[in-house]
C-alpha cells in the first residue's frame, strides 16, 4: 500500500464508525409501521379490559385512503383479531371506534421522539404540518427540515352507543423521528 494511501483508509474506517456519543441511524421506515402497530395493538387490548372501552368491539377507521392510514389500519385489525380481539367492519350500535390521522411535524430542534413511541394527549393543540415538495428549490430546505422532523399517527378512541360518544381518548403514535434513509428498490 503506498504511504500516502495509510491515511486516508485511516480517516475513512474512522470516519465511518459511530462515535460514543451519536445517535444510532434512524430505522428504515417500514420497521416504524411495524413498532407502531405493536404498540397500538398493546394498547387498544389494554383499553378493552378497562370502563369505559370494557367489551365493545372495536372498528378501526382512517380519515384518508392517500397515505399510511389504511396499511396500518389493516395491520392493526390483523394484529387485533389475531389477539383475540373483537374486530368490526362497521360500527352497528356500540363500539369501540379508532380513528387514525397522519402528521408530520417540523421543528427547530431534535425532538428525541423514537418510532413506535405512544405519547398520551391530555388537551392541547397537536401541531399537524406536512404536505409535498413544491418546487425543486424546496427540496434543500426540504432535506435540512428532514432531520427534525417526526410523521406519526393521531389515533382517537371513541367509545360510541349508536350515534352518542360515551367515552373519548388521544395518543399519537411516532412512525418516524429524524431523518430516515430509505433505501433503494
Amino acid at each position: 500500500m503506498q504511504a500516502w494511501l495509510a491515511p486516508i483508509a485511516a480517516a475513512a474506517l474512522t470516519a465511518g464508525c459511530a462515535g460514543l456519543n451519536e445517535t444510532p441511524r434512524p430505522a428504515h421506515p417500514v420497521e416504524g409501521v411495524r413498532k407502531v402497530v405493536d404498540s397500538l395493538a398493546a394498547d387498544v387490548r389494554k383499553r378493552t379490559e378497562e370502563e369505559p372501552f370494557r367489551g365493545l368491539p372495536v372498528v378501526v377507521r382512517t380519515t384518508t385512503a392517500a397515505s399510511i392510514e389504511p396499511i396500518i389500519a389493516e395491520l392493526l385489525r390483523t394484529r387485533l383479531v389475531d389477539a383475540g380481539v373483537a374486530v368490526e367492519a362497521v360500527c352497528a350500535a356500540r363500539c369501540t371506534e379508532i380513528t387514525l390521522q397522519e402528521f408530520a411535524v417540523d421543528t427547530a430542534r431534535p425532538t428525541g421522539l423514537s418510532a413506535g413511541q405512544i405519547l398520551t394527549v391530555a388537551g392541547g393543540s397537536v401541531p399537524f404540518v406536512g404536505g409535498l415538495i413544491r418546487t425543486l428549490g424546496e427540496q434543500q430546505r426540504e432535506q435540512e427540515r428532514a432531520a427534525n422532523r417526526a410523521t406519526g399517527v393521531f389515533v382517537t378512541f371513541a367509545a360510541r352507543d349508536g350515534s352518542r360518544y360515551t367515552a373519548r381518548a388521544h395518543v399519537v403514535a411516532i412512525i418516524s423521528a429524524g431523518d430516515v434513509a430509505l433505501e433503494r428498490q
